[in-house]
């Protein structure tokens, strides 16, 4: 494969990322458990998160290519089920939290990458659009890591917090 090929590749993952992480964006936002800082910090990242994966569709029909629908519909069902398995969890409020902030690191890692692979094969339009994702999720990620400690803090604080079995 040559780096032209894997960076269609790797934009067809970053798709099914972006797709994925709707829906755990969509969950934060509406959820009474985060408080309105986390919420709307969660609902504005939702909209360029989808932003991004309408921007990687667009960089995906411009080299040719189409994205995933497999991979999209994998990205989605896999962030449901974690969706749903923080649900039970007894400290779901902090799980979310955590999960959210490793993610962006994730895609920054991974839209990193691409950076790197679309400079190689000489697609400056890929690097170039990568890099002003990379910019949205590095302010997520700041987001979450100031809210972190304020939300473990009320969690461990709250007398009414539910001991439910995980």
């Amino acid at each position: 494969m040559n780096a032209k090929e894997e960076v269609i590749e790797w934009l067809r993952d970053a798709y099914a990322m972006e797709r994925g992480l709707e829906v755990t964006l969509e969950k934060i936002s509406e959820s009474d458990l985060h408080d309105s800082e986390v919420r709307s910090a969660a609902a504005r990242h939702l909209e360029e998160t989808r932003e991004h994966a309408e921007t990687v569709g667009s960089l995906l029909r411009s080299l040719g290519a189409d994205t995933s629908t497999i991979k999209a519909g994998l990205g989605i069902m896999a962030e449901t089920v974690k969706g749903i398995g923080s649900r039970m969890a007894h400290d779901e409020v902090v799980k979310d939290l955590l999960a959210s902030y490793a993610m962006e690191h994730f895609e920054i890692a991974c839209y990193s990458a691409l950076v790197t692979a679309a400079e190689e094969a000489g697609l400056m339009e890929v690097a170039d659009a990568c890099e002003q994702i990379i910019s949205d999720e590095e302010e997520m990620a700041d987001a979450l890591s100031n809210a972190l400690p304020v939300v473990v803090e009320d969690y461990l604080t709250r007398p009414e917090r539910s001991r439910r079995a995980a």
